[in-house]
C-alpha cells in the first residue's frame, strides 16, 4: 500500500511539472509571434533582396562579356569584284546576299564618373532600411504581443475574482438564509443575497467567455489553432522593474528602427544624388570583340574570323541644363530626409520621456491600488462578521463585497497596466526586439 502512495505521489509532482512546463510565459510567445508574424518574415525577404541588389551593383566593378548572332539578307549586295585579291577565286569573289556571324564581345570600365560607387551606396543604403523596417515592425510587434498576454493573464485574475467573489456571496446567502430560518432577519435580507448570487453567477460565466476569446487571440497571433487552451500564468506579478534610465535617451537614438530607417533614407539621397551626378561626367572603357561569319574581311564569300580591340571615352557637354536641374532636384529630396530625420528624432525624444513617466506613474498606481485592495478586505472582514452578530444590516455586507471587489478589479488592472508600461519604455528605446 505504501509502495502504491509512493508510485501515486511521484505520478502527481510528474503530472504538476509537465503542467507547468506547459505555461506559456511572456518569453516563449513573444518568440512564438515573431516566428509566425507574416510582416516581420516580409521585412527578411526585404533584407535578403537588398542582399542580392548589392551583390547585383558590385558586379558592375568587372568585365561584361556578350555573345551574339546575326544574319540578313541583302537584296543588292555590294559588288566587290573591283577589290578581288591577286589569284583569288572567281566563284568566290562575288556579291553577297547573305550575310551573318557569331560574335563575343568584352567590355570593361575604367572610369565611369563613380557610378558604380555611387549604385552600391545606394544599395547598402537601402538594406540599412530594410533592416530598420524589421527592426520597427519587430518593435510594434512585441509590444503589440505583450499588450495582448497582459491582458490576457488579467482576464485569467478577474475570472479568479469573480469565483472568489462568487463562494464570498454564497457564504453570505448562507449566513442570511440561516439567521431567516432563526427568524432574526426578514426574508428580505435572504431575497437581496441570492440576488446577489445570481448576478455572481452570470459575473462568473462572463469572465470566462472574455479569458477565451482573449486567448483565442492569442493563439492568432501565434499562427496556432485559435480554439486550442493555451496555459498562461495564472496572475501578474508586480516586483520592482529594474531598467537602466541613465542614457535611456542616448540608448533610443542609437537603436530606433524609426531613426535607423531616416537616417538611411538621408544615405541613400545623398548616394542618388551622387548617382546622378556621375552620370555627366564622362565614361572611359576598353573592348575586345571577336566574330566569324561571312562576309570574310576581304568581302569573301567564305565565313572567316576577325577582331576589334580599343578604347573609348565619351563626354557629356551640353544637355540643355538637365545636369543642373536634376541635380538641384536631389539636392531638395536629401534636405527633405535630412528635416525628416530631425523630426524622428524629436519625436524618439518624446517617447522615451512620456514612457519613463507613465512607467513611474502605473508602478505608483499599483501601489495605492494594492492598498485600496487591503483596506476594502479588511472592511469585508468586520462588516460580515458585525451582520453575523446582527449589529450591521445586510446591505452593509454587499456594500462591501462590492467596495472589494471593485478595489480588486483596480489592483488588477494597475497591475495589467504597469506590465504594458514596462513593455512600452523598452520598445521606445528600441530593446524590445533583437
Amino acid at each position: 500500500m505504501k509502495k502504491l502512495v509512493a508510485c501515486f505521489s511521484i505520478l502527481v509532482i510528474a503530472l504538476q511539472g509537465a503542467v507547468a512546463q506547459d505555461i506559456m510565459d511572456i518569453k516563449k510567445y513573444r518568440e512564438k509571434v515573431v516566428e509566425y508574424n507574416q510582416d516581420i518574415r516580409s521585412a527578411q525577404l526585404g533584407v535578403q533582396a537588398a542582399d542580392a541588389n548589392i551583390k547585383a551593383a558590385e558586379s558592375d566593378k568587372g568585365p561584361r562579356i556578350d555573345a551574339g548572332v546575326k544574319y540578313n539578307y541583302t537584296g543588292r549586295p555590294f559588288d566587290p569584284t573591283n577589290l578581288k585579291p591577286v589569284g583569288a577565286p572567281a566563284d568566290e569573289w562575288l556579291p553577297i546576299h547573305h550575310n551573318y556571324n557569331a560574335n563575343v564581345t568584352i567590355r570593361q570600365d575604367i572610369y565611369n564618373g563613380g557610378r558604380v560607387k555611387s549604385n552600391v551606396r545606394l544599395q547598402e543604403s537601402k538594406k540599412d532600411i530594410q533592416l530598420a523596417v524589421e527592426n520597427l515592425t519587430g518593435n510594434e510587434l512585441v509590444h503589440y504581443a505583450d499588450q495582448h498576454y497582459w491582458q490576457s493573464v488579467g482576464r485569467k485574475e478577474f475570472l479568479a475574482l469573480a469565483q472568489e467573489y462568487k463562494v464570498s456571496v454564497e457564504k453570505l446567502v448562507e449566513v442570511a438564509k440561516n439567521k431567516y430560518d432563526a427568524e432574526i432577519v426578514s426574508k428580505n435580507d435572504l431575497l437581496m443575497a441570492q440576488v446577489k448570487l445570481n448576478d455572481a453567477d452570470l459575473q462568473v460565466l462572463q469572465a470566462e467567455n472574455e479569458l477565451k476569446v482573449s486567448i483565442m487571440e492569442l493563439n492568432r497571433l501565434m499562427g496556432v489553432d485559435v480554439n486550442i487552451p493555451t496555459a498562461i500564468q495564472d496572475s501578474v506579478k508586480f516586483e520592482n522593474f529594474v531598467f537602466n534610465t541613465n542614457d535611456v535617451v542616448e540608448r533610443g537614438l542609437t537603436q530606433r528602427g524609426e531613426l535607423k530607417q531616416a537616417e538611411a533614407e538621408v544615405r541613400a539621397s545623398q548616394a542618388l544624388k551622387d548617382l546622378t551626378a556621375s552620370k555627366y561626367k564622362g565614361s572611359l572603357h576598353v573592348y575586345a570583340k571577336g566574330l566569324y561569319g561571312a562576309p570574310s574581311p576581304q568581302f569573301g564569300r567564305g565565313a572567316e574570323g576577325n577582331y576589334y580591340a580599343g578604347i573609348g571615352f565619351a563626354m557629356p557637354i551640353y544637355h540643355g541644363g538637365k545636369k543642373k536641374r536634376e541635380i538641384a532636384a536631389k539636392t531638395i529630396q536629401t534636405n527633405i530626409a535630412v528635416l525628416q530625420k530631425e523630426k524622428v528624432t524629436d519625436q524618439i525624444v518624446l517617447d522615451i520621456s512620456e514612457a519613463q513617466y507613465l512607467l513611474d506613474e502605473s508602478t505608483k498606481r499599483v501601489i495605492l491600488t494594492e492598498n485600496s485592495l487591503s483596506n476594502a478586505n479588511e472592511n469585508l472582514h468586520l462588516i460580515t462578521d458585525r451582520y453575523q452578530d446582527g449589529l450591521a444590516p445586510i446591505i452593509e455586507v454587499i456594500n462591501a463585497q462590492i467596495n472589494w471587489q471593485a478595489a480588486y478589479v483596480a489592483y488588477i488592472n494597475a497591475k495589467v497596466n504597469h506590465m504594458v508600461k514596462r513593455s512600452n519604455l523598452i520598445r521606445a528605446t528600441g530593446e524590445l526586439y533583437n
